[in-house]
């Protein structure tokens, strides 16, 4: 092993030199000790307290450098263990009190960030929206067929001075995005009188961003939402890194907030009803994150990440698409119309009600009559589904009989149950309901669980809905025939099960 032995030999030469530089130190000191002695003895009153003072004592002398002898060369070459990495392989030949088993590496991000300013999000692997699922091959490719579709179906893009925004109207939109440039001319109340409501479809989303949370900002927002006929179902959240505008510690803009704020908060509102296991043809849910990673644009300090605009396109079919208070640089994008604060805009994207409208009956041509974005088989399979809690079976058959307590017997045929644990795991059922024809609905509102009955009507047979609650039984409910005696009530008792 020459590299180990040589640099042994290095470190045991760097030692003695330091040992050597030390003991001459001592000796320099023990002199002058003993001078000042001498010229303290000379003066008439010594002062003996001083001068019986114990000098310092000599170290031992150092030893010289030498090699290191084979004990510890045996030692240095202990048994491999074949069983871990390289790395820790090389530090169990290099250190004696290495234990691999112990090892644990912990990044202790608070204090990098005190010592060197960088943020925590900075360390966060596979941020970038091209890596974010490289180990995901389904997802990439659920993201790539999405991409390619809001591309083919898409409105060429629009720009319109924001004093023009009233002629838009009646034009209808899907999804409306805002960042609202506020300032000592522009308020909150600015921002609520503002049309919104007259140009949003039914159904329909907003994106609104609010700021960084040290403000009013999250809770005026949701004010103007509601105000605007919004209710606010998701909050996006953009975590800001400082991989290229680190300065250091201590160098960040202050603020009066208790925390470092590093995030800017966008509000999610819908308008009318729209429902994730029942409405595929206009929103594909968990396709995108609620959380956005991006340094930022140098040049312009107030723009949002570019990755918002695909987050709504993944998310919502609608390809009537506006964005209010647009960026002069970032906003020309295709199948948005951008509204921004300037007298002029470039004529070769300024709008064009009749070309708009032209485009948009086109793309609701492919789409079967409506403005989406058409799906597909394959993104169908691979976008991901609503879930569904285990146990619930969905639709299930069953088949209930009825017994008088006088001995009479009511015998229902085989009817459709649907599991009650399913319709409280789906939130969606009610409307499903709503959809089936009014004589079934008639009957799925009518349960009869032990319900005391007449029995004077003699003996009959009839349908039966059956409704199954997993293992528990069944309710029995529509025209159940039963057979009795006299007036003697009867009682209907559920002996079926549901599947």
């Amino acid at each position: 092993m020459p590299t180990a032995v040589t640099s042994t030999t290095d470190v045991l030469n760097y030692a003695h030199s330091l040992l050597t530089s030390h003991r001459e130190l001592l000796t320099n000191v023990r002199n002058s000790q003993r001078a000042h002695r001498r010229q303290l003895r000379a003066i008439a009153t010594a002062p003996n307290d001083l001068v019986n003072f114990p000098i310092i004592d000599s170290p031992a002398p150092s030893p010289l450098p030498s090699p290191p002898s084979s004990p510890q060369l045996a030692h240095r070459t202990r048994p491999q263990r074949p069983d871990l990495p390289p790395a820790k392989r090389a530090r169990v030949a290099r250190y004696a009190n290495y234990v691999p088993e112990e090892e644990t590496i912990r990044n202790d991000y608070s204090q990098r960030y005190v010592d060197s300013g960088e943020w925590p999000q900075n360390r966060v692997l596979g941020a970038e929206p091209s890596r974010r699922f490289e180990e995901y091959p389904k997802q990439q490719r659920l993201l790539g067929l999405k991409k390619e579709s809001v591309d083919a179906h898409a409105t060429p893009p629009f720009f319109l001075p924001f004093s023009h925004l009233s002629s838009l109207h009646p034009q209808k939109f899907d999804v409306i995005l805002l960042d609202p440039p506020f300032s000592s001319s522009f308020s909150w109340d600015d921002l609520q009188a503002l049309p919104v409501p007259s140009l949003a479809a039914d159904p329909s989303f907003v994106f609104m961003w609010v700021g960084s949370g040290a403000g009013e900002g999250l809770e005026r927002g949701r004010e103007v939402l509601a105000k605007w006929g919004y209710r606010r179902c998701e909050d996006v959240v953009w975590v800001k890194t400082n991989n290229t505008t680190n300065r250091g510690p201590g160098t960040d803009p202050p603020t009066t907030s208790l925390l470092t704020r590093t995030k800017q908060h966008c509000l999610m509102g819908i308008r009318g009803t729209v429902r994730r296991s029942t409405d595929s043809w206009f929103v594909h849910c968990n396709v995108d994150t609620d959380v956005i990673i991006w340094e930022g644009d140098p040049a312009d300090p107030m723009r949002k990440p570019p990755e918002m605009y695909t987050l709504i396109e993944n998310f919502c079919l609608g390809t009537r698409r506006l964005e209010l208070f647009g960026r002069a640089r970032s906003s020309l994008r295709r199948g948005w119309g951008s509204m921004r604060g300037l007298r002029r805009v470039m004529a070769v994207h300024s709008w064009n009600k009749d070309a708009w409208e032209e485009a948009t009956r086109h793309l609701a041509s492919l789409a079967g009559g409506k403005a989406v974005v058409p799906n597909s088989q394959e993104i169908d399979a691979l976008r991901p589904k609503s879930p569904m809690r285990p146990g619930n079976s969905g639709v299930s058959g069953g088949v209930g009989v009825g017994v008088g307590i006088s001995g009479g017997v009511g015998v229902g045929s085989a009817g459709v149950g649907m599991n009650a644990g399913n319709m409280n795991a789906d939130p969606n059922m009610n409307m499903q309901l709503s959809r089936r024809p009014p004589s079934q609905n008639q009957m799925m509102v009518s349960p009869m669980m032990g319900m005391g009955m007449p029995m004077d009507m003699g003996m009959g047979m009839g349908n039966m809905m059956g409704m199954g609650m997993g293992n528990m039984g069944m309710m029995g409910m529509g025209n159940m025939g039963v057979m009795g005696i006299g007036d003697m009530p009867g009682r209907y008792i559920p002996m079926g099960r549901g599947w």
